[in-house]
C-alpha cells in the first residue's frame, strides 16, 4: 500500500504529474507509454478497457494472463498439460543473477521486478513483468541463466512452465513464438525507457511513472510496498 505519510507538496506534486501522464497516455495509447505487451494501433476508450481486462475460456478454466490468453485453443490444450497453478508470494525471488532458469512464470495477477544487482545490497529495477508477459524472457532467447533477480512485488498467482516444456513446445507450430517476440521487444523498450527516466527525469516524475506502470499490472488502487523499495525511485 502506498505510504499516506508523504510530505503533502510531495503528494500533490506526484498527483499532477500523474495527471498529466493519464492524459499523455490517453492521447497516445499507440506509444506503449505505459508499456503493457502490445499497443493498440489506434486510441479507442472501450477497446482499452476490453485489452486490458482480458479473460479468456480455456476449456472449463479462465486464463487472464495476456499471452496464454491469446493462444488458440488448440495451442493452449497442447500446452496445458505442462502448465501448473503457482502462488506469487510477496518478496519471494523467483531467480537470482546467474542462477538457471528451470521455470518461466505468466503472471495472471500480481507484478515481478526484474532488479539488477549493482552492489552488493544494492538493486536497481530495470523491468515490471505483469500479466501481460512472462518472467524469464531469457529462455525463450536461447539463454539458460538470468543476469537478473526476479522478486515478487505484487502477490498474486501465475502459470509456472518449466523452461525445458516452453523450448519443445516453441518448435512446434503455434503463435506463441510470435507472441513472445512482440513481448520482448515491449519488454525492451521499458527496460530502456526506464534507462533514460532514471537518468533524466526528477525523482517526483520516476515515482509517478512507477505507480502508474504498477497499477496498469495489478488493476488496483492500493498495492504494497515499502520507503526501501521506493528509494532508487
Amino acid at each position: 500500500m502506498v505510504n499516506r505519510h508523504l510530505p503533502t507538496h510531495l503528494l500533490e506534486s506526484v498527483s499532477l504529474i500523474l495527471s498529466k501522464f493519464i492524459i499523455r497516455h490517453l492521447e497516445r495509447a499507440d506509444y506503449l507509454l505505459l508499456l503493457p505487451s502490445v499497443g493498440l494501433p489506434k486510441h479507442d476508450s472501450n477497446q482499452t478497457r476490453r485489452f486490458f481486462i482480458t479473460v479468456i475460456k480455456k476449456s472449463s478454466e479462465q486464463v487472464t494472463n495476456r499471452l496464454l490468453a491469446s493462444l488458440s485453443r488448440q495451442e493452449y490444450q497442447r500446452l496445458r498439460p505442462y502448465l501448473e497453478e503457482f502462488t506469487l508470494s510477496f518478496g519471494k525471488i523467483l531467480y537470482e543473477p546467474g542462477q538457471i532458469i528451470r521455470h518461466v512464470y505468466f503472471p495472471n495477477n500480481g507484478i515481478v521486478s526484474l532488479l539488477s544487482k549493482v552492489a552488493e545490497h544494492s538493486t536497481l529495477e530495470v523491468g515490471i513483468v505483469g500479466n501481460e508477459g512472462m518472467v524469464g524472457i531469457p529462455v525463450f532467447l536461447g539463454a539458460s541463466i538470468s543476469i537478473n533477480q526476479a522478486l515478487v512485488q505484487g502477490e498474486g498467482t501465475a502459470i509456472r512452465l518449466k523452461a525445458e516444456a516452453l523450448r519443445r513446445h516453441l518448435k512446434q507450430t503455434g503463435s506463441l513464438r510470435d507472441l513472445l517476440l512482440r513481448y520482448t521487444h515491449s519488454l525492451l523498450s521499458q527496460i530502456s525507457q526506464s534507462a533514460v527516466c532514471n537518468r533524466f527525469h526528477t525523482v517526483n516524475s520516476r515515482l509517478a511513472r512507477w505507480l502508474l506502470m504498477t497499477h496498469d499490472r495489478l488493476r488496483s488502487d492500493e498495492f504494497r510496498l515499502t520507503q526501501e523499495f521506493l528509494a532508487p525511485c
